[in-house]
């Protein structure tokens, strides 16, 4: 009998040990978790600090050079090489580079400026080429990813403040209708839920709740251009020219984010319209 209450006592007390491993090691990964989820916010939607500029030297290329920077639209929709078709086609003979990033938001646009060229996504050629137009084309991810005006608004800022130090002249699409609130094709029901609680979560931080978010984007940007006596410096190329809403344009879209090549082209074309209006008044 003795025997037995000793051994039960020392189950007992095996057992409550075990218990309070169980629920110090749940506490150090919940712990952890919460380390890494908050780490991943903060890194996901804190602003990029404003970066060096850095000299560059040598002449100036007496043909007309015109810089392409953005996402995915650029990187691989070849718009450059379109745009200096187009141009060809007017008789204006010009060198037009192109540098993108896929899934890129204007936080990466504006920090692969100053990547050095031997890292991936560099775009530091185009202002070492010396271009006298830039053009950016980006925020689709901002606006995805629900980012919030600021941050899309406060990069655009860097960017154009960037080009202008270095004596180019901006040009900035203006955030791009595209499916917002479409679900991915590459998602099913399950994960599709996920995405769009993510979407309506993030939203409710950064745009009151509201998800489709493209044109408090376009307003918050003309408010800072206006607000930090930019507006005059900066060219807003406007793709509602293109399409003003991405339920009527379905044969300008491959996909919920990107242009069809009928809808490549007719950018390409805006984009080649704004030009000539700038360099017909040189």
């Amino acid at each position: 009998m003795i025997l037995a209450a000793a051994g039960l006592k020392a189950f007992t007390v095996k057992k409550n040990k075990l218990k309070k491993k169980v629920i110090l090691l749940s506490a150090v990964f919940f712990l952890i978790l919460s380390i890494i989820i908050t780490w991943y916010l903060i890194d996901r939607f804190s602003y990029s600090k404003k970066l060096p500029y850095y000299s560059v030297t040598g002449p100036k290329d007496t043909v007309l050079t015109i810089g392409i920077i953005g996402d995915s639209w650029i990187e691989k929709e070849k718009v450059d090489s379109i745009v200096h078709r187009l141009l060809l086609d007017t008789n204006i003979n010009s060198r037009v580079l192109g540098a993108g990033e896929s899934s890129a938001k204007t936080k990466f646009v504006y920090q692969n400026l100053f990547k050095e060229k031997s890292k991936h996504h560099s775009s530091k050629f185009i202002i070492e080429s010396r271009p006298d137009y830039c053009i950016l084309v980006a925020g689709v991810n901002d606006a995805t990813g629900q980012m919030g005006s600021g941050f899309y608004s406060y990069h655009v800022i860097q960017i154009i403040k960037t080009l202008l130090h270095y004596n180019i002249k901006p040009m900035v699409l203006s955030l791009p209708e595209f499916g917002i609130d479409e679900k991915p094709a590459t998602m099913n029901r399950f994960t599709g839920f996920l995405w769009r609680l993510r979407n309506k979560t993030f939203a409710v931080f950064n745009n009151n709740g509201e998800t489709d978010n493209i044109e408090t984007y376009r307003k918050k940007l003309v408010k800072e251009l206006v607000a930090q006596k930019l507006v005059d410096s900066v060219t807003i190329i406007d793709f509602d020219k293109v399409c003003t809403d991405y339920y009527d344009c379905p044969q300008l879209y491959a996909d919920r984010g990107h242009l069809s090549p009928d809808g490549k082209m007719k950018l390409c074309q805006l984009i080649t319209t704004e030009l000539l209006k700038k360099i017909n008044l040189q």
